[in-house]
């Protein structure tokens, strides 16, 4: 009956560790939502940089007439009336 005595707490200190780190609340699934927390900050520091870049961009297109005939000129092939447009060919890639 000693015996017994002295595995009882032994073996419920084993069960009280291994609930601490496995159940829903323990050390296990703290440390996975720490990580996936990390992750969605990083995210949101991604999108915020983001959005703060489209609204620098969003201003310069309302209000900078310079930017918006850059732009004009690069994407879309515009040009000023009386200008040329030359093609220059890049005979060095050659396709095989």
């Amino acid at each position: 009956m000693f015996q017994n005595r002295n595995m009882i707490f032994p073996a419920i200190l084993v069960l009280g560790v291994v609930l601490l780190i496995f159940n829903d609340m323990g050390i296990v699934t703290w440390y996975q939502m720490r990580q996936e927390r990390q992750h969605i900050q990083a995210e949101i520091d991604r999108l915020i940089l983001e959005e703060k870049s489209l609204t620098e961009e969003l201003n310069r297109l309302n209000y900078d007439d310079d930017y918006v005939k850059k732009i004009a000129r690069e994407r879309f092939h515009m040009v000023k009336p009386g200008e040329k447009v030359f093609r220059v060919v890049d005979r060095r890639k050659v396709t095989k």
